[in-house]
């Protein structure tokens, strides 16, 4: 499918509602997708353990079709879940090279305006 096939990126978005899944090669091209709000079961709720297991299948699947060596990872976001997903990759799949955390916490915000008197 493309030429370098020993190393790739996996970037893993953490957002309020559901988690997202990209692989991309080196160059920044997407290669594969998924989500866990994509293996939702009807009537329950998006973000379960079952359906962050049915995703990183998902993932490793596509990692062993394309016979991929190495995996850097990026994890960007807050949530509850974030602990489960990385010991579910890290069963599967233990090449990981490095795995980057990109956290956006305010120092403390911006600073107030002061207060009009009159």
């Amino acid at each position: 499918m493309y030429k370098n096939k020993k190393l790739i990126i996996l970037n893993i978005i953490f957002t309020w509602n559901n988690i997202l899944y990209t692989i991309t090669n080196l160059r920044g091209d997407v290669l594969f997708w998924s989500s866990v709000g994509s293996h939702k079961v009807s009537c329950t709720k998006k973000i379960t353990t079952t359906s962050i297991f049915l995703s990183i299948q998902d993932l490793k699947t596509f990692l062993h079709m394309n016979c991929i060596s190495h995996v850097f990872l990026k994890i960007k976001g807050f949530s509850k879940h974030k602990k489960t997903v990385l010991m579910h990759f890290k069963q599967f799949y233990s090449a990981i090279i490095l795995i980057h955390e990109n956290i956006n916490l305010p120092h403390n915000g911006c600073k107030k305006s002061k207060i009009k008197r009159l």
